[in-house]
């Protein structure tokens, strides 16, 4: 069982109202710009998502001219013909979003193969859960490849000690999709905090079928697993397939289950009946790929030379509604922190 005092958390977790401090006026970026319209192509999976909304404010507060070639990826077979694409119109900057369109975009940075990744055009991306390990770059530093970002996930130890701060954790369950190279880092770090932290991991990957692919169906099930396996607290990383995908079948499930659910990203918490979350706004995370890409549009710096970061502070959210049904009532060290969802 973790003990955690709320000064060591607040201190170590950097809980507030997310802002960001870019260092740089908007008035001398857009003068810096000398009145030139740059071309941002942006990939990602949904339009109307936090980090695009930033990333636009971020230029358009600047005052810096941007035309934009958005595309919307639903099925990542599609992005071969996206790439070819983007070969061909040449844009000043690409903008990607998650982490398997930026690994689709760039490659493996120790084996990226020119004719199938994009090497030779400025690349930011957004909201990469860890970058290191999913071989976008081979430090956080020194990106030494065409690419730089933001990561938007708090430090994993730093979520196991907000978890426990609701109450006592002997067994947490992850559920997770395998085929998501990020989900399978993060599991694998999950698991090296179990005997430092005082809990047991109950692993709960997402089956495949005969194609190697997702079986989203059987995602109840394994909340059921978890259920009877004694599970204190469910975990959901930043997974496309359970997190954003079917965050409301978790949700509604684990609660018919009186079982309390913890989410390392925003939407999932804001959209279904999730308990809780430490999460980086996407909109501020957006923004702060926005100022990156304006070090090197505007600023002349070269991707590899800027380091890849994490905002400082994060926003704790609770759901009471949902601590109500579960007859969990958060303790007011957390009350006094959090962002509480009272519908």
């Amino acid at each position: 069982m973790v003990s955690f005092s709320r000064r060591h958390f607040l201190a170590g977790a950097g809980i507030a109202s997310a802002g960001l401090s870019t260092g740089l006026a908007a008035p001398a970026l857009g003068q810096a710009a000398n009145g030139k319209t740059f071309r941002i192509a942006i990939i990602t999976p949904r339009e109307n998502i936090g980090d695009v909304a930033g990333f636009k404010d971020f230029f358009a507060n600047a005052r810096i001219k941007v035309e934009y070639d958005m595309r919307v990826v639903t099925n990542m077979a599609d992005m071969a013909g996206h790439i070819e694409a983007l070969r061909q119109t040449r844009p000043d900057l690409i903008f990607t979003i998650f982490t398997p369109i930026t690994q689709a975009v760039l490659g493996a940075h120790d084996a990226a193969d020119k004719s199938k990744f994009i090497l030779d055009i400025p690349v930011v991306f957004s909201s990469v859960t860890n970058p290191v390990a999913s071989k976008v770059v081979p430090s956080l530093e020194a990106p030494g490849r065409n690419c730089t970002g933001t990561r938007h996930i708090a430090p994993l130890d730093t979520q196991v000690r907000t978890i426990s701060l609701m109450k006592p954790v002997k067994k947490l369950a992850i559920i997770y999709n395998p085929a998501e190279s990020n989900m399978v880092v993060t599991a694998d770090e999950l698991r090296t905090l179990q005997q430092p932290l005082g809990f047991q991991m109950l692993d709960k990957p997402v089956p495949m079928d005969a194609e190697k692919k997702p079986i989203a169906a059987a995602i109840p099930d394994l909340v059921q697993a978890a259920a009877k396996e004694g599970a204190d607290f469910i975990y959901i990383g930043p997974d496309t397939l359970v997190g954003s995908n079917n965050s409301k079948i978790v949700a509604d499930t684990a609660l018919g289950l009186k079982i309390p659910t913890f989410c390392a990203t925003e939407l999932p918490v804001r959209q279904s009946e999730m308990l809780m979350g430490l999460v980086s706004r996407a909109y501020n995370v957006g923004r702060f790929a926005g100022y990156k890409a304006s070090e090197i549009l505007v600023g002349g710096k070269p991707a590899q030379a800027v380091p890849v970061e994490t905002l400082k502070r994060f926003s704790f959210i609770i759901r009471i509604p949902v601590a109500q049904k579960l007859d969990l009532y958060p303790p007011m060290r957390l009350l006094n922190i959090a962002e509480v969802i009272t519908s």
